[in-house]
């Protein structure tokens, strides 16, 4: 009853998020620290991740659930994966936007995962859950769910990206900032935060209440933006933005166990739209 109440408790916060900067008039979001990257519409960022989690839902209607798993190797797997996640953002903090904050983040997510799961030996559930998962739908559901939401995302009418702030910079500079925030946002991020958090979290607590638990974690790796502005702006642009992503990603793992497919949706938000300034004149 408990693990219900606060999973309903995070929905309600994600979900309001989006309500209340409408409810403010704030129509657009700031949805990178980056000073280069422009604002978004609201309506591009809600949309595309409703849209995509319907899809999620509905292709194919029904594939087997990771099964609830009381495992106390796998209970302590989480516990410490969590304190991890809550040690993060505290490093994020103390470090800023210095040279420590990426060496901080290799340590505790990459290097730290590893320490836990090489002391406490416990295989991964997701490697039974997959086999379980028909081959065809392990690669066709995620493609349409990913075409339609990065369609949705970045070429239909709602999208309204702006990136001549990065037009600037040099070309081979931007390349190779993009190629580390790939490696270390893109890859490092959902291997740690879905691949290894979520699926012991979902095992413990079941699908819903594991997603909702990893994208809060997930937001709380942000706080590091309270720089750019208002506590309560700069909560709920993180919340909309970081949580929609985090509950896309989530749903999106959970259902087709692969993670290619969430790479792909990561990198794409992170350097998709930098592509044409990379190769224009």
């Amino acid at each position: 009853m408990r693990t219900k109440a606060l999973t309903a408790a995070g929905i309600v916060l994600l979900a309001g998020a989006p309500i209340l900067l409408l409810v403010m008039g704030r129509t657009d979001l700031a949805t990178s620290a980056d000073a280069e990257a422009g604002a978004v519409p609201l309506a591009g960022v809600v949309i595309p991740y409703l849209v995509g989690l319907a899809l999620i839902a509905l292709i194919p209607p029904r594939l087997p659930v990771l099964a609830v798993d009381p495992d106390e190797r796998l209970r302590r797997q989480a516990y410490w994966l969590i304190g991890l996640a809550l040690l993060f953002p505290l490093a994020g903090v103390l470090t800023g936007e210095s040279l420590v904050y990426p060496v901080a983040k290799v340590l505790i997510l990459l290097v730290g995962a590893w320490v836990v799961l090489r002391r406490i030996r416990r295989p991964s559930p997701a490697r039974a859950h997959r086999e379980r998962i028909p081959k065809l739908w392990h690669w066709l559901g995620p493609a349409l769910v990913i075409l339609v939401w990065g369609y949705l995302f970045f070429y239909s009418p709602l999208a309204e990206w702006d990136v001549s702030g990065y037009e600037d910079w040099d070309r081979v500079e931007l390349a190779v900032v993009a190629f580390y925030t790939f490696l270390t946002a893109s890859v490092l991020e959902e291997i740690f935060y879905r691949v290894i958090l979520q699926t012991r979290l979902e095992a413990l607590w079941g699908r819903w209440p594991g997603i909702v638990a990893t994208a809060l974690l997930f937001v709380l790796m942000h706080v590091h933006r309270y720089a750019d502005g208002p506590f309560l702006d700069i909560t709920l642009v993180i919340l909309t933005s970081n949580g929609a992503l985090g509950l896309f990603a989530g749903y999106l793992w959970s259902k087709y166990r692969n993670v290619w497919a969430i790479l792909l949706v990561h990198a794409a938000i992170n350097g998709l739209t930098l592509i044409p300034v990379l190769i224009g004149g």
